[in-house]
């Protein structure tokens, strides 16, 4: 490919920005208090639009079909393995990391060849094992790391630096688990890390034993051509078909560099999905930051004739994403609920659960992650109706995980007090209610009255994970009321986080706190509130958040902005007032806040936004 843009750091302050991120996102990564069970540090793209420049037409027959599969399958396997595994976190005898090891060590290139690539022979890898615990987890599909950031490719590999011929191994893995997925009619698909490659010159991060974490333009570019472009052909040529692309980080990509990323995986695999982390607005689905969660559901990304989900992913593992001694084998059982109402929250806001697992140095994938997917098949056994297939919550702002099929409703109860259960909002008259669990779905005591919902569940019928309730409604698309936030009757307007819609699926969100997660890490994390205002006016604003010094954001109305400063003691909530702004005009309108100078992500304590009040002035 020619003409590549070599003028990356010339003139553009957007990338300018990306430097300043990267320095402290290399502070972070060498700050013994970052959090370890992160896989990606960084929220900033390399581009203006985080997602949405594909264009339509990229979403041909082929890619829709896959769409529309994975719209109904929801919940895939991740499997995080690579050499990293076989030193299972531990480096000179400490506890260091999980798959960003060679990273946090920092291990020089020419050790981690030695004591990780070089000492990699996984005999007990078996293809078909690891298909048995995603299908009787329910899962319908696997994307394994192809290549991660340490460079080492799990395939074999023009390149030598492989798994085949660089610890003579011999055995290509993704080739047998494509052709095992093939038999089992297991959708596969593989990750890999275009910008960060800390084993070769030209690739993104490794700092230690070459110059710098950004590289010069013309050292990536040759990276890029004759590796990752390489590899990306070879690995949608060479497995049989392909589900999904999943790319990671994109730093230092440009336009020209994701185009041809598409144009490689179309040729080749014209069904393949690829997700957003490719870089600045392509691909064919959004992804969120890990362990994303969002307030509201979110129908940003449907076309007007297809549904297309965002995705999210988790791990069962702590500590990190790839196996560790200390964080690949502990018992989870404790935790199978929270994998299960995961599942249904992400489902019920519209979004694909991605679970990754971590497989050990030989392969294997210990019997305790094996117990933590199997909790959720069982599940999923008697409550999949619930979740394959389903569409999102017909509330906006859902009290709790809700889907929806035409004529039904689902409610997903972790707990049910006193017997019974409350929902408020859905005016569709509702025929019949049961739980999904019961086989005789006998008629649940239940009153209605208007968009109020009560519902009387008997102590034997409920579950000991997460209970499904069904509503039976007389119409095919539930009608609900308007949730429009209404200014109150002092005339103050609420704008609380839990009330929000995000602009970019790279922030998440607290269910139990309401607070924000990793919000004001990157100036397009907009907040977005739909409000009906009756009293227009001057409000004095009044914020609720922990405070980070030096991080500002921007409050803005339609005809008026306001710049808040995020003061107070770092980690303590606290309200404070932040001056006034001004909203000129009655009816509904939409307020958002932007950052514009982000938080500092190179301390422990996060910044966490719960919202804003304005308050009429006299």
């Amino acid at each position: 490919m020619t003409g590549m843009n070599l003028n990356f750091l010339k003139g553009n302050k957007t990338n300018l920005l990306i430097l300043a991120v990267l320095c402290l996102f290399q502070l972070a990564c060498k700050n013994k208090k970052v959090d370890e069970t992160s896989v990606d540090f960084i929220t900033d793209t390399s581009g203006q639009v985080d997602f949405g420049k594909t264009d339509e037409s990229a979403y041909t027959p082929a890619i829709r079909e896959n769409m529309k599969k994975l719209y109904e399958d929801k919940f895939g396997m991740f499997v995080h393995w690579g050499p990293y595994a076989q030193l299972e976190g531990m480096w000179k005898g400490k506890r260091v990391s999980a798959e960003w090891i060679m990273k946090r060590g920092p291990i020089p290139i020419a050790d981690y060849e030695r004591e990780a690539a070089g000492k990699f022979k996984p005999e007990k890898f078996n293809p078909h094992e690891w298909i048995d615990i995603a299908e009787n987890a329910g899962m319908r599909f696997i994307v394994l790391t192809a290549k991660h950031h340490d460079g080492f490719a799990m395939y074999d590999s023009q390149h030598p630096y492989n798994i085949v011929d660089f610890a003579d191994f011999g055995r290509d893995v993704f080739k047998e688990l494509s052709e095992a997925c093939a038999e089992r009619d297991m959708n596969l698909g593989f990750y890999y890390s275009q910008s960060q490659d800390w084993h070769e010159k030209g690739g993104v991060g490794n700092d230690w034993d070459f110059e710098g974490v950004l590289k010069p333009q013309e050292d990536f570019d040759d990276y890029f051509k004759n590796k990752v472009a390489v590899q990306v052909d070879e690995l949608t040529k060479n497995y049989g078909d392909i589900f999904m692309v999943w790319f990671d980080t994109p730093i230092q990509m440009d336009d020209e560099k994701c185009q041809w990323m598409m144009d490689i995986v179309k040729e080749n695999q014209p069904g393949a999905l690829v997700n957003s982390r490719l870089g600045n607005g392509y691909g064919h689905f959004d992804v969120s930051i890990d362990n994303g969660q969002t307030p509201s559901v979110s129908k940003a990304t449907w076309l007007p004739d297809l549904k297309v989900p965002w995705q999210t992913h988790e791990s069962v593992t702590k500590g990190g994403w790839g196996y560790t001694a200390y964080g690949g084998d502990l018992d989870r059982s404790e935790d199978y609920v929270d994998f299960i109402y995961s599942l249904c929250r992400i489902v019920g806001n519209g979004g694909v659960y991605l679970l990754n697992v971590a497989p050990r140095p030989d392969g294997t994938i210990p019997q305790s992650q094996a117990n933590s997917l199997r909790a959720i098949g069982e599940w999923l056994e008697v409550n999949g109706e619930s979740i394959y297939g389903a569409d999102p919550s017909p509330l906006k702002f859902p009290p709790y995980p809700i889907t929806s099929k035409p004529g039904k409703i689902y409610l997903h109860l972790q707990d049910i007090d006193e017997n019974e259960v409350a929902l408020d909002g859905i005016l569709s008259k509702v025929n019949k209610v049961y739980c999904l669990a019961d086989p005789s779905k006998k008629a649940l005591t239940f009153q209605q009255d208007d968009e109020k919902l009560r519902i009387a569940v008997p102590n034997e019928l409920h579950q000991p994970r997460v209970t499904v309730i069904v509503l039976e409604i007389e119409d095919q698309e539930a009608k609900v009321f308007d949730e429009t936030l209404q200014q109150q009757a002092d005339g103050s307007i609420q704008l609380p986080v839990s009330k929000c819609e995000f602009a970019i699926r790279r922030i998440s969100y607290d269910y139990d706190t309401q607070l924000t997660h990793r919000w004001g890490e990157n100036t397009k994390q907009g907040l977005i509130w739909t409000v009906d205002v009756q009293k227009p006016g001057v409000f004095k604003v009044i914020s609720e958040d922990t405070g980070n010094a030096g991080f500002e954001y921007a409050l803005n109305a339609p005809t008026d902005t306001l710049t808040l400063h995020a003061k107070g003691n770092i980690g303590e909530l606290t309200k404070k007032e932040q001056g006034s702004i001004t909203i000129e005009k009655a009816g509904v309108q939409t307020l958002t806040v932007y950052p514009t100078i982000p938080t500092s992500k190179a301390t422990k304590l996060s910044y966490k936004f719960k919202g804003l009040e304005l308050v009429p002035v006299e």
